[in-house]
């Protein structure tokens, strides 16, 4: 469609979004100036971050047509149209706009700086003072006009024409302010660390429209630590080797523009993102100082909470006998191993249990929870549920998690964000150590807890609580950088209690068994065998959907509801992907009625009643990725304040108001992915595997998804798709959490062979070597690398690994 341009001054703005920036404005057409036949006053619409009244523009767009409204003029993108005679500049600068500057002192001002008087003004400070008769009051009060006036416009127009979305333009310019274009044309890389949403390719693609160098030492600088935070984010890793970050480094360069990187222009930009403390570097390893601080940080605490023993201690003869009178109290029989795993956890300051489905984990649990209340002298009938300010805090993950965590033992359970202050009443700059109130604290779902959320909750944690952590090891690691949970257990420095017994009545259930068997990298040979809780249907990719259609019929006849059942799926594209079954199972679970409101956001179809699931952490509302809930109300711009469409979703905790520019933290939720389902548990799981999914039939996502089911597992698809899941073990990630705990306790770490991605034999490097492993030509290394004084795990008892950080927290490297 042919670009139109319009000519015309602003004279009203009859409706705008301020989240947005979508407004409807009346304009009076520069007939002169316009080439198209228009009437003398047009309405249009768009996204204007900046826009004034009785300000003349030029607006680029094309015609559209609205079902209601008719025939309007859809403006892409705008700018300002500034005075070019003399005799224009001298009346837009004595006009009713700018206060106290007359006919005479404008003539002044431009008889001094020029038919570019403006421009001046706006990018010298002191420019006015040249001007005679001109006070230094009346000068501020002018610039500071221009630029409310014409700065922040100006601002947004380069950006817009530099292809930032106005919702991305409004977060560079918070936190760029006056100063957004000199310091984007001073250093385009600044956007990277400086604003959430904005990678490399962006930058650069900025850089090179400004004509910048692409040998430029910053370019090389943003474009390592873009790859150490990628990888951390797509792999998990915690470190990345500095042989393949140059590589990966050079390779994202080379495809930003064609043009060959040499090795020392490589090393250049290593050596400044690590003299400005953008990269942190651990022997022969690239690591970002929030993942390092994370890492560190939490095996120090460990080893103080260990150390210090500021817990109440208990004799061996006193434990025993609390545990025979909490057995006949609430009827139940421990075995050894159980009183034993009772007793270690109530004489250490911090323990973890893991074990499988069936193990007994939740029976351990309860009974922590009645023992602890009876040696404290607690009255466990006056903390349960609506009691929050239980010295027995219990949190999860997740909300589900959590719910999950509170149906079992009757108390009050929340999610760790909650638990530690992040919430939609307060800000992470206020987050203040030691903030859990309480004499025990046990933690679900650990394998989902990154290296982030573990350095804060456990700052959070006083040293006089005892702490239980609590999960399954061999579940998916979390969706952020790290296995936590993992190298914990395998470091041996805190108490262990690992269950491996499945009880009586796990034993009967045919789902714990074939849990136990994918654990161990096998199936069972019954796999295709129908059992009671348990069926195998064959089928090939394409009819995925058609045997979905009748499992679900058929379970909806049995009084399944969207609540209970759910289905879980590796990857979101093709017939069988999460995609393709949502909107299938929407259309049985929540078909569209005559009253019943929805709203299309993009190819997707919300309705009242509809399961979503959120897609981002939202602090500030209270809401998490992973969150489930289910859509309450559509509300129209005529109902709500900020005349925008609303949908409203009503989650565990808290409710949610989403404008349709917030939809994209939204999701369909019949069918998620079985990282998003983990810390969930359904009545019944339908689980799709097809050999289209071949990159992720891994054995932890097959684990984790039989997991997910309490009573009813139905699997279908390929049966050697789950077989190769089964047998198929995941790469290991590489962390730094299992050193650091050997190094704080220095130790060395017990094994009984060097894990993938365990780095204790390993020693420093300096960059000459590093440069022979590259096969590329050979460039000196920078001399200023000096190697001896980093961090590695040959020197950690010469030189503190958290040298200059005295006084930080770790939100001085909070990740944006």
């Amino acid at each position: 469609m042919e670009e139109v341009v319009i000519y015309g001054k602003a004279v009203a703005i009859y409706f705008e979004n301020n989240r947005n920036f979508y407004k409807v404005i009346r304009i009076e057409v520069d007939q002169e100036r316009t080439d198209v036949m228009v009437e003398d006053e047009l309405v249009i619409t768009g996204q204007f971050v900046s826009i004034h009244l009785d300000t003349t523009y030029q607006f680029f767009g094309q015609w559209t047509h609205h079902p209601k409204y008719g025939q309007q003029f859809s403006v892409t993108h705008y700018q300002n149209i500034q005075p070019t005679s003399r005799k224009g500049m001298i009346d837009y600068l004595s006009s009713h706009r700018f206060k106290g500057i007359g006919v005479k002192t404008a003539t002044a001002i431009m008889d001094t700086l020029g038919d570019q008087a403006l421009d001046i003004i706006l990018e010298d400070p002191q420019a006015l003072d040249r001007v005679p008769g001109l006070t230094r009051k009346k000068a501020q009060n002018l610039r500071q006009q221009l630029m409310r006036h014409q700065g922040a416009e100006r601002i947004f127009m380069q950006l817009s024409q530099w292809g930032f979305s106005p919702n991305l333009a409004d977060k560079i310019f918070h936190v760029f302010k006056e100063e957004t274009l000199d310091k984007i044309k001073d250093d385009p890389f600044c956007l990277i660390e400086g604003v959430e949403g904005i990678g490399f390719s962006k930058a650069d693609q900025i850089a090179a429209q400004l004509g910048g160098d692409p040998d430029d030492p910053r370019r090389i600088c943003a474009a390592l630590v873009s790859v150490v935070g990628q990888i951390a984010s797509e792999r998990g890793d915690t470190y990345v080797t500095k042989s393949d970050a140059l590589q990966e480094a050079r390779n994202l360069l080379e495809k930003s523009r064609p043009h060959l990187i040499s090795d020392g222009l490589l090393f250049q930009g290593l050596d400044m993102a690590l003299m400005e403390d953008l990269l942190l570097i651990v022997g022969e390893d690239l690591v970002l100082p929030s993942i390092f601080y994370a890492e560190y940080g939490s095996s120090k605490k460990i080893k103080e909470f260990i150390e210090l023993e500021e817990i109440e201690r208990y004799q061996d003869e006193d434990l025993e006998l609390a545990i025979d009178q909490l057995q006949a109290d609430i009827d139940i029989i421990y075995d050894e191993d159980q009183r034993r795993a009772l007793k270690l956890a109530m004489s250490s300051p911090m323990s973890i249990i893991t074990g499988g489905p069936g193990t007994g984990k939740t029976t351990l649990v309860r009974g922590l929870i009645h023992l602890h209340a009876r040696l404290k002298g607690y009255d466990l009938a006056s903390l349960r549920i609506d009691n929050f300010d239980s010295p027995i805090r219990l949190a999860a993950p997740t909300g589900r998690a959590a719910k999950r965590m509170q149906e079992a033992s009757q108390l009050p359970a929340t999610t760790i964000h909650r638990l530690i202050g992040f919430t939609r009443d307060s800000e992470i700059g206020y987050f203040q150590p030691e903030t859990i109130e309480g004499s025990l604290l046990i933690v679900d779902e650990m394998s989902m807890v990154d290296v982030w959320l573990m350095n804060w909750l456990l700052e959070a944690i006083p040293y006089d609580m005892q702490v239980v952590f609590v999960g399954d090891k061999d579940q998916l690691p979390s969706v952020g950088p790290g296995k936590v949970f993992a190298d914990m257990i395998e470091s041996q420095v805190l108490s262990t209690i690992s269950l491996h017994r499945i009880y009586r009545q796990a034993k009967d259930s045919s789902i714990i068994r074939l849990a136990h068997d994918v654990r161990q990298g096998r199936l069972p040979e019954d796999l295709l065998t129908k059992q009671a809780d348990r069926s195998f249907i064959p089928c090939p990719t394409h009819q995925i959907p058609q045997a979905i259609h009748q499992i679900v019929n058929k379970a909806i006849e049995k009084g399944y509801t969207s609540q209970t059942l759910q289905v879980l799926a590796p990857m979101y594209k093709g017939p069988a992907g999460i995609d393709q079954i949502n909107q299938l199972m929407q259309a049985m679970l929540n078909p569209p009625k005559a009253r019943k409101r929805e709203l299309t956001y993009f190819d997707r179809v919300y309705r009242v009643g509809d399961k979503v699931l959120q897609l981002v952490n939202n602090t500030e509302e209270g809401v998490y990725n992973g969150d489930v809930g289910q859509i309450t109300a559509i509300l129209t711009s005529k109902e709500t304040e900020s005349k925008s469409e609303e949908v409203v979703v009503s989650f565990d905790e808290v409710e949610i108001h989403y404008q349709r520019s917030d939809l994209n933290q939204l999701t369909l939720a019949y069918c998620t992915s079985i990282h998003k389902a983990q810390g969930s548990e359904y009545d019944l799981v339908i689980l799709p595997l097809v050999n289209q999914f071949s990159r992720m039939l891994r054995r932890d996502i097959l684990y984790t998804a039989i997991t997910r089911a309490s009573q009813s597992l139905i699997l279908l698809g390929d049966p050697q798709a789950f077989y190769q899941a089964a047998t198929h073990q995941q790469i290991d990630r590489k962390t730094n959490l299992l050193d650091f705990l050997g190094l704080v306790f220095e130790q060395k770490v017990s094994t009984d062979q060097e894990a993938p991605g365990s780095r204790s034999e390993r020693s420093a490097v300096d960059l000459s070597s590093e440069q022979e492993n590259l096969h590329v030509s050979q460039d000196p290394p920078l001399p200023s690398l000096d190697l001896d004084n980093f961090l590695s795990l040959t020197n950690y008892r010469q030189i503190d690994p958290m040298i200059g950080m005295e006084g930080l927290t770790p939100f001085d490297f909070m990740p944006n």
